[in-house]
């Protein structure tokens, strides 16, 4: 636990000094939280809360699908992945330790958006209209959705940079992994349902999804292997 927490204060540190990091934070978190309010300003409640949850949720992919490729790519540049997987830490401590802090700024992002929203819906509106939180199958959307995509994309993310060298590629194949979550809706294999039970359901599967990734990503994190692939 002492090593992965190095590894999570290190990658902490690392971001607040990493100013392309905190643009695209601050740039998600602002737009995601203030365009709702001004693309729905016609449209009815349901509709603009409808928004709002998938503007939450986007905050956490766009900053998660940015900062774990950023994370490791960022070291690759630096030439200090080298002295990391140099040092005593254990190759599933720095693995968890870049997954958690991407899975962490991202899921912060969402909550910062909605916070953003709140705020401006107080000032436009008059009036907070979130009230639907104090609903299980909100407080699953707006709490739930965001933290198993981001432990999705940060996973996937952090795996793709470390054979993929450039920023931007790194990003595209991290959100085109999207597709594998979305492809069982695109086809009708699932049926989209807006209740409690099927909403717990589908995150609890994603958690799932989640957890093998992981797991996978631990099992092919080795650093002698790395070591060598950097040096090719």
């Amino acid at each position: 636990m002492s090593d992965f927490l190095t590894v999570l204060w290190k990658e902490a540190a690392e971001f607040v000094g990493n100013r392309r990091s905190l643009r695209v934070f601050a740039i998600a978190v602002l737009f995601m939280g203030i365009l709702p309010d001004i693309q729905g300003t016609k449209a009815n409640s349901a509709t603009l809360v409808l928004i709002r949850v998938i503007y939450v949720a986007l905050a956490a992919v766009i900053v998660v699908a940015q900062t774990a490729p950023n994370l490791v790519i960022h070291e690759r540049e630096g030439h200090t992945l080298e002295t990391l997987l140099a040092t005593r830490l254990p190759d599933r401590a720095i693995f968890a330790g870049k997954v958690a802090a991407a899975v962490a700024y991202g899921y912060g992002a969402a909550m910062l958006t909605m916070a953003i929203q709140l705020i401006v819906d107080g000032v436009i509106r008059g009036s907070w209209s979130w009230s639907y939180l104090a609903a299980p199958i909100g407080r699953w959307f707006v709490f739930g959705v965001p933290v198993v995509l981001a432990a999705y994309l940060a996973t996937v993310g952090t795996f793709v940079a470390l054979r993929i060298g450039d920023q931007r590629s790194a990003y595209l194949v991290t959100m085109l992994s999207l597709a594998v979550i979305a492809l069982p809706f695109v086809l009708g294999l699932v049926t989209l349902q807006a209740s409690v039970a099927w909403v717990e359901q589908a995150l609890f599967t994603l958690a799932v999804v989640d957890a093998l990734l992981a797991a996978i990503g631990v099992r092919l994190f080795n650093r002698e292997r790395l070591i060598l692939y950097q040096q090719e």
